[in-house]
C-alpha cells in the first residue's frame, strides 16, 4: 500500500524573507485596526456626549424660560412654542425640536419641525419625570434615521409642573462615522499593502549578507576553504556575525593544513624506519647467513622499532595534549631541586662529549605543576644543546626569579638556528639541514612537546640563537602562590 505523498508548502513560505514581511504587516495592520478600532469608539463616545450635554443644556433653558411664562392654560399651542423659542438664547436651538406635556402626559405645545412619528411621552419616561429625573432615549426616525430624546421635568417647588421633551437627529453623527468608517475601510488595506511590500524590500535588503554567507557556505563544503563571507559596511549583528564565521573558517583551513601538514610529515618519518626495517629483513632472508649476522639484522630492527616507538609514543603525546586529555599531576614543585637533579642525570652525556654542563645560578623557586613532564623538557632541552654543541665547548643552566615567574635559560655555543628557521622550530616533525647532518635519525618532535608542556603550565618558550654562536632556549613559568 502506498504511503501518501507529503504535501510541500511553496518555497516562499519556507523564506525568512516572506515571514518577516508578513509578521511586519501582520503587526502593522493588527495595531492600525485597533488604534482605528479606539478613534472610531472614542469619537462615537464622545460625539454622543457632546449630544446629550447639548440637549440637557438646551431643556434647562427651555424650562427656566416656561417657568417664567405666567399661565400656559388657554394659549394657543403653536403660540406658546413660538413663544419660548424667542425667549431661548440658544443659537443651536433650531437644530433642535421640543414639546411640552402637562404633568399628566398630556399634549401642551410643540415646535413646528418635531417629527410626526413622536408624538407622546413613553411610560418610563413619564415614571421618571413624575420621580423628578430626567431620561434619554433614542428612537428610530423617518428614513431610518435615529432621533436622540431628552424627557425633563420642570418643577416648580419641588413640584411637577409641567414635562419637557427635547430630541434632535442622530443623522449628522452617523454621517460623521459613517466617513470614518469609509476612510478606515479605505486606508487599511491600502497600508497592509504597503506595508508588506515595503517589508518585503526592507527584509530582502537586510537579509543580503545572509544570502551572501548561504553561497560562501556552499562553495566551503565542497572543500574550498579558501572563500570568505563578504563584510558589508556598518558594525551591526549581520557584519559580527559574518566576521565571526570568517574567523571560523579561517581556523578550521589552518588546521585543516596543519592536519595535512602533520599526516605528511608523520608519514615521511614513520616511512625512512620501515623502509630500513623491510630492505634489512628482505637481504637477511635472500639468503643463508651465519647467527652473527642474524643477530645484527635483528639489532637494527630493533633500533629501527624503537625508533618507530618514539615516534609513535610523541605523537600520542602531543594528541593527548592538544586534546586536553593528557593527566598533569600538578604538585608544588621544588624547581631548583629539579634543575640540579636532571643536569646531574645528563652531566655524563656532556662528558662523553667532552662538553661542559654548567648550573650557572640556581635561584630556590616553587612552581605547581608535573614533576616528570618538567623534567622530561629539560631532559628534552639539554640533550639538543649537547647533541649540538661541539666538543669542547660549553653548556650553561639557569634559574631565576623575573617578576612573578621562574625563568630557566638554557644556553649553549653550538650551531646555532637560522632567522628564517626559528619561527618554525617549534614545528612538529620541522627540523633544519643543519640538524638533519649531526643527527639524521631524529624525528623533529622533542621541541615541540616541549611547547605543549610548558603551555600546559600557562608558561611559555621561545629561542634566541644566532648562527655559529650558539642557542639560548627561554622557559616562563608561574610561581606557585
Amino acid at each position: 500500500m502506498s504511503s501518501r505523498p507529503e504535501a510541500r508548502w511553496p518555497s516562499w513560505r519556507h523564506s525568512i524573507r516572506s515571514r518577516l514581511a508578513f509578521w511586519y504587516a501582520g503587526v502593522l495592520g493588527g495595531a492600525l485596526v485597533f488604534l482605528g478600532f479606539l478613534l472610531y469608539v472614542y469619537l462615537s463616545k464622545n460625539l454622543h456626549s457632546d449630544l446629550d450635554y447639548s440637549l440637557r443644556a438646551t431643556a434647562q433653558a427651555l424650562a427656566q424660560s416656561s417657568l417664567q411664562v405666567n399661565s400656559l392654560q388657554g394659549r394657543n399651542p403653536d403660540l406658546l412654542a413660538e413663544h419660548l423659542m424667542g425667549v431661548v438664547n440658544d443659537p443651536d436651538l433650531f437644530n433642535k425640536f421640543f414639546q411640552l406635556f402637562d404633568q399628566f402626559g398630556s399634549f401642551d405645545s410643540r415646535s413646528k419641525n418635531v417629527p410626526k412619528n413622536i408624538t407622546s411621552l413613553t411610560p418610563v419616561a413619564l415614571a421618571n419625570a413624575l420621580d423628578g429625573k430626567m431620561t434619554f432615549e433614542t428612537f428610530e426616525g423617518a428614513n431610518h434615521v435615529p432621533m436622540r430624546l431628552l424627557t425633563y421635568p420642570v418643577l416648580r417647588n419641588g413640584e411637577l409642573v409641567h414635562v419637557l421633551q427635547v430630541g434632535s437627529s442622530l443623522g449628522h453623527i452617523e454621517r460623521v462615522l459613517g466617513r470614518l468608517r469609509f476612510i478606515l475601510f479605505l486606508t487599511l488595506p491600502t497600508v497592509l499593502i504597503l506595508a508588506l511590500a515595503g517589508g518585503w524590500v526592507l527584509t530582502h535588503q537586510a537579509l543580503q549578507p545572509v544570502d551572501a554567507m548561504g553561497r560562501v557556505a556552499r562553495q566551503i563544503t565542497t572543500g574550498d576553504l579558501s572563500q570568505r563571507i563578504p563584510v558589508h559596511r556598518g558594525h551591526d549583528e549581520l557584519a559580527r556575525l559574518a566576521e565571526t564565521f570568517n574567523t571560523m573558517i579561517q581556523s578550521m583551513d589552518d588546521s585543516i593544513q596543519r592536519l595535512r601538514q602533520f599526516s605528511a610529515d608523520a608519514s615521511h618519518e614513520l616511512r625512512t624506519p620501515l623502509t630500513i626495517l623491510k630492505g634489512e629483513t628482505e637481504m637477511a632472508l635472500r639468503q643463508v647467513r651465519s647467527p652473527e649476522e642474524y643477530q645484527q639484522v635483528l639489532a637494527s630492527a630493533l633500533e629501527e622499532i624503537d625508533r618507530i616507538s618514539k615516534i609513535v609514543e610523541d605523537l600520542f603525546l602531543l594528541s593527548k595534549t592538544d586534546s586536553g586529555g593528557a593527566r598533569l599531576e600538578m604538585k608544588p614543585i621544588q624547581l631548583d631541586a629539579l634543575v640540579t637533579y636532571t643536569v646531574s642525570q645528563i652531566e655524563p652525556l656532556a662528558q662523553e662529549k667532552s662538553v661542559s654542563l654548567q648550573l650557572d645560578r640556581n635561584d630556590p623557586l616553587i612552581v605547581s605543576g608535573d614533576i616528570d613532564r618538567l623534567q622530561q623538557v629539560l631532559l628534552n632541552l639539554i640533550e639538543n644543546a649537547i647533541r649540538y654543541t661541539p666538543y669542547g665547548e660549553k653548556i650553561l643552566v639557569s634559574l631565576c626569579r623575573e617578576e612573578k615567574t621562574a625563568l630557566i635559560r638554557i644556553s649553549d655555543t653550538g650551531i646555532g638556528i637560522s632567522k628564517d628557521d626559528q619561527p618554525r622550530i617549534f614545528d612538529r616533525f620541522f627540523r633544519s639541514e643543519a640538524a638533519r647532518s649531526i643527527h639524521p635519525k631524529g624525528s623533529g618532535l622533542g621541541l615541540s612537546i616541549c611547547k605543549a608542556i610548558v603551555s600546559s603550565h600557562q608558561g611559555k618558550i621561545a629561542v634566541d640563537s644566532q648562527v655559529a654562536k650558539g642557542s639560548t632556549f627561554s622557559i616562563w613559568l608561574p610561581l606557585a602562590n
